[in-house]
C-alpha cells in the first residue's frame, strides 16, 4: 500500500510540474494587448503592462532586422546597468470615435538618448531625446524626454523606443492626454519651485548666520545644502534645461561629480555638526577621508566610467551612512536633544528615497501623490529637521554664551579690580618700575622715574631702554652702555632673569645714577613683555665713618668686573670730595681697568680693536679672546688706597704692555678726526688724575688724585709707588 502511495504521489508531482512550466511558456509568449490612448487617466498611465522589450546584443541592428526579432513582455520598469541598445514595443489602437493627441514621456532625464519611431512611419526616426541629444531638438521643451502623438479613431499603430544609455536602464514611460500633461507641467512647475526657493533660502540664512557667527557649522550646513540643490537641479533635468543646454557631453557627466561632492559636504556637515574631532576621533578620520576622497572625485570623477564611479559613491554612502547612524545614536545616548533631530532628519530622507525607488521599480503607482513626490517630502523634512537641531543647538549655545557673558562680567569687574590694584601697587612703588615690548621700547613707567632721573614717564615712552643708560660725553661705546645692551639682548632671547649694575641719566644733573636693574618676562594681552625693575644702590650706613682704607683685588679678563671694580673702588669716595670728581674718577678708572683686560691681558692691539669697532662685532671679538686658553687664564691685579687727602690705584696686567709714551702723544683732535672710538681713555684719565705713571714695561700704572692740595716737603715712600 505505501509502495502504491508514493507511486501515485510521484506521478502527481510530475503533472503539476509539466503544467506550471506550460502555463510560464503560455504566459511568457502570451500576446500583449494594445494600449488605448483613449482611455488614458488624468495622471497618466504606465506603459509598462503594455510594453515588450528586445535586447540587441551584438548592436547596430537595423529598424527592418529589429522588426523580426521577438519581444518578451516587460515585467519591471528597471532593467539594471547595460550598455547595450534596448528595443521597446507598445502597440497601441484608438478604440475611440475621436482623434486622440497624446504625448509619451519618459520619466527619466539621465537617459543618454532615446529615438521614438512609429511602425505607420517606417525607419524614420520621428523624435529624439535624451541628455546626449541638444535641448533644443526635443518636439517638447520639457526636462524630461517627451514625445507628442495622434491616432486617429480606430487606427491601429505601434510605437518603438530605441535606447542607449551608460547609466541605468529605466523604461518609466507614462502615457497623457496633451491638456493633462502641460496641466501636469504648470502644476508641478509651481510646486518644484517652492520647493527649490525653500531650499535656496535655508540655504542663504545659514550662510548669512556662518557670516554673522562664524560658526563653521553653519558654512559646512550651507555647502551640504547648496550641493544637494545642484544635484537635485541635474537629476531632475533642470540643469540641462537652463544651464547647459547644448553641452551635451557635460550634462552626461556632471551628475557623477555632483554626487561626489554631495558625499564630501554630507562627511563634512556631519563631522562639524557633532565637532567629532573633538568627541569622536576615529569617526572623524573616516569621514575626513571620505570628504577628501569625494572632492578629489568630484573633479576627476568626470572622466571615469560610469560603472566604477557608481560602485565608489555606494561604497562611500554606506559608511558615511553607518557613521551618521553611529554618531545620532551617540549622541542620543548622551541625552543631546539635538541628537534626535538629527536622527529624524535622516530616517525621513531614507524613507522619501525609498518611497522614490518603489515608485520607480513599479512596486508603488506613480499616481500615489506621497509616492510621486516622496524625495521632494523627504528632503524638505530632512532640512526642516536639520535647521531645527541647528536651531535647538544655538537655544543651548545661547544660554552657555549667556552664562559665559556672566561669567565674563563677573571676570571682567575681577580683572577691573586686579588692574586698579596693580595701577596702585605699580605707581605706589618705592622702586623704579618700566615695561618694555620685544623691541626694548619702554611702554610704561610709574612716578619713581621722576624722582630718580627727572624724567617724566610720558617722556621716555616709546624710547628705547638704553636711551636712559648713562654715557660719558655721549659715548657710543661706553662700557656701561655695551654692558647694559648685552644684558637686554641676553633677556631677550633666553627669557631668563637677569640682574646687573648699571648708570641711569639724570635731567637736571648731568651725572650718572648708579643703579641696579632687574629684568624679567611675563605674559599679556599684547603678548610677551619685559618688567625692568630698577633700584638705588644703598649707601653703606658705615661709609660715613671711614678714615682711610686699602684694598688689593685680583681680577680676570670680564669686562663687567671693570664696571664692577670702578664702583666698588669710589663708593666712599662721597665723604672725601663731590659728585663730579666721584664720576671723573670712577669713568677714568673704569677706562684704565678696560684697557688692562683689553690690550694687557686679551692682547688686542690698538689697530684691532679700531678695526673691530668700525665692523661692529667688537664683544664677539673680546668673548672669542676669552675663550683662548692663552689669554684666558690671564689675571689682572689692583691695589687701591684711601684717605682724606688722596686716593691712589696700581693696577697691574700680565700682558706684554705697551708703548705708554706714543699713546700719551696722541693728538685729540686726531682721534676725533679718525672717529676713534677709543684711545680717549688714557688721554682723560691724564686730565683727571694728579699722578699718571707707568712703568717701564707698560703693563701697570700708578693713578693719584690729590683731594687735598698737597704740602711741598719731602714725601715718605708709600706701598702705591713703582720701582
Amino acid at each position: 500500500m505505501k509502495k502504491i502511495f508514493y507511486r501515485s504521489q510521484d506521478s502527481l508531482l510530475r503533472v503539476f510540474f509539466r503544467l506550471a512550466v506550460l502555463a510560464l511558456l503560455f504566459l511568457h509568449n502570451f500576446p500583449i494587448f494594445s494600449f488605448d490612448p483613449s482611455s488614458l487617466e488624468e495622471e497618466g498611465t504606465s506603459m509598462v503592462p503594455f510594453a515588450e522589450v528586445w535586447v540587441d546584443e551584438k548592436g547596430g541592428t537595423s529598424y527592418a532586422e529589429m522588426r523580426k526579432q521577438k519581444f518578451y513582455p516587460l515585467t519591471s520598469s528597471s532593467l539594471g546597468y547595460s550598455p547595450k541598445v534596448h528595443w521597446f514595443r507598445i502597440p497601441v489602437e484608438n478604440l475611440s470615435s475621436e482623434i486622440v493627441d497624446w504625448i509619451l514621456e519618459i520619466h527619466y532625464s539621465q537617459l543618454d538618448q532615446a529615438e521614438l519611431f512609429l511602425a505607420s512611419h517606417g525607419d524614420k526616426v520621428l523624435f529624439r531625446g535624451g541628455d546626449r541629444i541638444p535641448f533644443g531638438e526635443r518636439p517638447i521643451q520639457y526636462r524630461f524626454p517627451s514625445f507628442p502623438l495622434e491616432l486617429k479613431s480606430g487606427e491601429k499603430d505601434t510605437v518603438y523606443l530605441k535606447i542607449e544609455t551608460k547609466s541605468s536602464v529605466n523604461f518609466t514611460v507614462f502615457a497623457y492626454r496633451s491638456e493633462d500633461f502641460f496641466s501636469k507641467i504648470s502644476n508641478e512647475q509651481i510646486l518644484l519651485g517652492i520647493y527649490f526657493g525653500s531650499l535656496m533660502v535655508m540655504a542663504l540664512y545659514n550662510l548669512f548666520l556662518f557670516l554673522s557667527t562664524r560658526e563653521r557649522t553653519y558654512l559646512s550646513f550651507f555647502l551640504y545644502v547648496s550641493s544637494g540643490i545642484l544635484v537635485q537641479w541635474a537629476l531632475n533635468g533642470y540643469a540641462f534645461q537652463f544651464f547647459w543646454p547644448n553641452s551635451v557631453s557635460w550634462a552626461s557627466h556632471i551628475v557623477t561629480s555632483l554626487s561626489f561632492l554631495v558625499a564630501g559636504t554630507t562627511a563634512d556637515f556631519v563631522r562639524t555638526y557633532f565637532d567629532a574631532g573633538r568627541n569622536y576621533s576615529g569617526s572623524d578620520r573616516v569621514l575626513k577621508v571620505i570628504s577628501s576622497l569625494s572632492y578629489i572625485l568630484t573633479i576627476i570623477g568626470y572622466f571615469i566610467p560610469f560603472g566604477l564611479t557608481l560602485a565608489v559613491y555606494i561604497f562611500f554612502s554606506t559608511i558615511t551612512f553607518g557613521a551618521i547612524l553611529y554618531l545620532g545614536f551617540q549622541g542620543f545616548a548622551r541625552n543631546l536633544r539635538p541628537a534626535l533631530f538629527f536622527l529624524g532628519a535622516w530616517i525621513a530622507l531614507v524613507l522619501g528615497a525609498l518611497l522614490f525607488v518603489l515608485r520607480f521599480s513599479g512596486w508603488i503607482s506613480h499616481n500615489v501623490t506621497i509616492a510621486y513626490w516622496g524625495v521632494e517630502i523627504g528632503t524638505s523634512l530632512h532640512i526642516l529637521l536639520l535647521a531645527l537641531a541647528l536651531a535647538d543647538r544655538v537655544n543651548d549655545l545661547s544660554k552657555d554664551l549667556s552664562s559665559k557673558v556672566e561669567d565674563l562680567n563677573e571676570a571682567k569687574h575681577a580683572i577691573e579690580q586686579s588692574e586698579l590694584r596693580f595701577r596702585n601697587l605699580f605707581e605706589g612703588a618705592e622702586e623704579l618700575l618700566l615695561t618694555l615690548d620685544q623691541d626694548g621700547k619702554i611702554k610704561d613707567a610709574n612716578r619713581t622715574l621722576s624722582r630718580l632721573t627727572g624724567y617724566r614717564p610720558k617722556e621716555v615712552e616709546e624710547k628705547n631702554f638704553l636711551d636712559l643708560i648713562y654715557s660719558f660725553e655721549g659715548q657710543e661705546d661706553s662700557i656701561v652702555l655695551l654692558l647694559a645692551e648685552e644684558k637686554l639682548q641676553e633677556h631677550l632671547k633666553t627669557r631668563k632673569t637677569v640682574e646687573f649694575h648699571s648708570e641711569f641719566k639724570q635731567k637736571y644733573v648731568m651725572e650718572p645714577k648708579p643703579v641696579k636693574i632687574r629684568l624679567q618676562s611675563f605674559e599679556s594681552e599684547s603678548g610677551r613683555m619685559v618688567l625692568g625693575k630698577v633700584s638705588e644702590i644703598s649707601e653703606d650706613i658705615l661709609s660715613r665713618f671711614l678714615v682711610s682704607e686699602s684694598m688689593h683685588f685680583t681680577v680676570n679678563n670680564y669686562l663687567r668686573n671693570a664696571d664692577i671694580l670702578s664702583r666698588q673702588l669710589t663708593s666712599n669716595l662721597s665723604q672725601f670730595t663731590g659728585s663730579e670728581v666721584i664720576t671723573a674718577i670712577r669713568t677714568c678708572v673704569r677706562e684704565v681697568l678696560i684697557n688692562a683686560i683689553e690690550h694687557g691681558n686679551l692682547g688686542i692691539s690698538f689697530d684691532e680693536k679700531t678695526e673691530s669697532m668700525k665692523t661692529g662685532n667688537y664683544m664677539e671679538f673680546i668673548q672669542k679672546r676669552q675663550r683662548e686658553a692663552f689669554y684666558g687664564a690671564r689675571s689682572m691685579t689692583v691695589a687701591y688706597s684711601l684717605n682724606a687727602k688722596r686716593i691712589g690705584f696700581e693696577i697691574e696686567d700680565q700682558g706684554d704692555g705697551f708703548d705708554f709714551k706714543k699713546v700719551l702723544n696722541l693728538d685729540g683732535d686726531k682721534l676725533n678726526e679718525e672717529s676713534y672710538t677709543h684711545g680717549r681713555g688714557i688721554m682723560m684719565t691724564r686730565k683727571v688724575f694728579d699722578v699718571v705713571k707707568f712703568n717701564d714695561k707698560g703693563n701697570k700704572v700708578l693713578l693719584i688724585k690729590y683731594l687735598q692740595k698737597p704740602l711741598k716737603y719731602k714725601r715718605e715712600p708709600n706701598f702705591l709707588d713703582i720701582d
